[in-house]
């Protein structure tokens, strides 16, 4: 049995980070891998009626101690990915992808899913709700992954699922080296926060082409992560082809709640030709207000600058807006949770954190403390360091599950500055924003019931996972105002909407674009990665100079430094039309004022909604917490695009 690379864990089995060692974590994996593929050999080879205990629930927990590790590492990696841990990274990845296509890929596995499957539609086995749709996911992934496949075939894909970890990888070490080399302290997105700020316009320059010029660090091996995410984007297309889809995107989909790429594109159609209308707006009054101010002609450094100047001279209806000391920012964050959720959240000061600097907290479901009321642990680690991934995530090292007897231990990541010692860490709105929406995820997986860990809370599938993290952001108006429900927002409060949804759409199309090619298509791209991705904006509409996409294949961490966005980036805009739905059913009672009503809604929706996670189709939860099925015209309302 695999021994784990710490020595000792603690509450809600949190493993203490401080006794790990790194030079265990290969060979953990390596036994947990082996202690897996012999309970899935034990399972296919078990001759005996196909029950739900010998088929499913000896799957779901064949791989426990390796889900464990994957989930533990994820979460270090992440957030202090050292050099030895990154090799780590790369010396297992092929390895771990090998190993996902040893059970993807198992015929005698396959066999009992489908077995099972037999016995429950003939009525020889009774399953739950929740356990027939588990069976459906295996069967449906073996499917997409290819099952079915022919063997040489499958000997061909698995090769090509080893490349694309070993990319993925080379990917993220890139990306992070040349972060570490910039001599600014870069965010995710290509506007960085600072210009909105920043009087010195060379500074504004310097700063800008910094952040939109990233992608251009050529590594060890001569090429840069422009060049890598167009290689990926290649294997991906020669894997879609093996599978017999056109295209990357197509063979993703049957997992996502898109309906099909018709429907996705003709989304980011409607949404892209209304912000790019209401952007070019922007841009001429930004040049009106600076003009005085400029010696030449507006640049992209200027924009977020001149949205922030203009800003300022307007008038909204919101208030309590500003910035927030961090203990601020907390208690609304967790009395937000308390009034619509009915949870406490306490500090736990005596717990370590994961990371130095991290901070601990237990939540209760109701008042802290009462004799089962626990329902997992709340770790927070906010500040940035050069071992850090760029951006906000949330992670975990455990989720809630009946069957494998666990609680939810999650950790929420934000790359603030670091403050000085006896200084307070203080947030912008949009920091608070962020962290809002961060939590919200947290909250996805600390309220799940599920009986299979495989189904639990954030387990949704990619297009789904954002929207409870977005709702989450509307509690933030308990404190400052907001909008009332189905209100049409002023000129004023629509101000910037159109030149952040422009670069969120360019986005979008960027990746969609790289994972909707036939493996000839990607490969002549690959030749010029950013002459593609400039004529398929020009070919949407969407090459406007002064809003340059929010990210570009030289640094798009969600699609290229691994597979789990990839050819689903739309699925920010997919899930803010559920978002935005849902967000008008909790203002209605918000703007009462009425704490009992958003008490009623927020249990409705925790119940139906957030507990299900991925137990039940995501559509079938959101009408059961909503009496409805999403309503777009929210979403084109908040855009200003209705």
């Amino acid at each position: 049995m695999a021994t784990m690379p710490w020595t000792a864990t603690l509450d809600y089995d949190y493993p203490d980070t401080r006794t790990v060692d790194d030079d265990a974590w290969a060979p953990a994996f390596r036994a947990a891998v082996q202690d897996q593929r012999s309970a899935v050999e034990k399972i296919a080879a078990d001759d005996s009626p196909a029950e739900v205990a010998n088929v499913l629930h000896a799957f779901a927990l064949s791989g426990s101690r390796l889900r464990q590790l994957e989930q533990a590492f994820g979460v270090l990696i992440a957030a202090d990915g050292t050099e030895k841990r990154q090799q780590i990274r790369t010396e297992l990845a092929p390895e771990l992808a090998a190993h996902q296509d040893w059970i993807s890929l198992h015929p005698g596995l396959f066999t009992r899913f489908q077995q099972l499957q037999q016995r429950i539609t003939s009525g020889d086995v009774t399953a739950s709700a929740e356990q027939q749709w588990f069976l459906d996911q295996q069967i449906r992934k073996a499917e997409v992954a290819g099952a079915d496949l022919d063997p040489a075939v499958q000997t061909e894909l698995k090769e090509i699922n080893q490349q694309l970890a070993l990319e993925e990888s080379a990917y993220t070490q890139l990306q992070l080296k040349e972060a570490a080399d910039s001599p600014f302290q870069l965010s995710l997105f290509v506007q960085q926060p600072a210009l909105a700020e920043e009087q010195d316009r060379q500074q504004r320059r310097r700063l800008f082409e910094a952040s939109v010029n990233r992608g251009t660090l050529a590594g060890e091996d001569g090429r840069t992560t422009r060049e890598i995410g167009a290689r990926i984007a290649v294997l991906r297309a020669q894997k879609a082809q093996l599978l017999g889809y056109p295209n990357f995107l197509e063979s993703v989909l049957p997992l996502r709640t898109a309906p099909s790429r018709t429907a996705v594109e003709s989304m980011l159609a409607r949404i892209g030709t209304g912000a790019r209308e209401r952007a070019e707006q922007e841009v001429a009054r930004i040049n009106e207000v600076l003009a005085d101010d400029l010696d030449d002609p507006l640049q992209p450094w200027d924009l977020s600058f001149g949205l922030e100047k203009v800003k300022a001279t307007l008038e909204t209806e919101s208030s309590g807006g500003g910035d927030l000391t961090l203990d601020e920012a907390l208690e609304r964050l967790f009395d937000a949770a308390r009034r619509v959720y009915g949870i406490t959240v306490v500090p736990r000061p005596d717990l370590p954190g994961y990371v130095p600097g991290a901070m601990s907290f237990e939540v209760f479901d109701g008042s802290a403390g009462e004799t089962g009321s626990g329902l997992g642990l709340f770790l927070l680690d906010l500040y940035s360091r050069d071992t850090k991934s760029g951006g906000a995530w949330m992670n975990g090292f455990r989720v809630p599950s009946s069957l494998a007897e666990t609680k939810a231990v999650v950790t929420n990541n934000l790359n603030l500055d670091p403050v000085a010692e006896g200084e307070q860490t203080v947030l912008s709105t949009r920091e608070q924003r962020t962290l809002f929406h961060e939590f919200g995820h947290a909250l996805h997986a600390l309220l799940a019931v599920a009986e299979f860990p495989q189904l639990s809370g954030t387990a949704v599938p990619r297009d789904n996972v954002e929207f409870p993290s977005q709702v989450n952001e509307v509690f933030q108006e308990l404190y400052r105002g907001g909008p009332a429900a189905g209100a049409t927002p002023s000129e004023d409060e629509l101000w910037g909407k159109g030149a952040s949804t422009l670069e969120h759409v360019a986005a979008v199309v960027i990746d969609l674009a790289w994972h909707t090619l036939s493996p000839e298509e990607a490969a002549a791209a690959a030749e010029d990665p950013t002459g593609f991705e400039q004529k398929v904006l020009q070919d949407w509409g969407l090459d406007m100079p002064m809003v340059p996409p929010r990210y570009h294949g030289g640094f798009f961490k969600h699609v290229f430094a691994g597979s789990g966005y990839a050819a689903g980036y739309y699925s920010y805009l997919w899930a803010q039309v559920l978002a935005a739905d849902a967000s008008e059913w909790f203002r209605e009672v918000m703007q009462n004022n009425d704490d009992d009503a958003l008490a009623f809604r927020g249990t409705q929706f925790r119940q139906e909604l957030l507990s299900r996670g991925n137990t039940r189709d995501p559509l079938q939860s959101y009408r059961a917490a909503l009496g409805r099925d999403p309503d777009p015209v929210a979403l084109m309302r908040s855009l200003g695009l209705e």
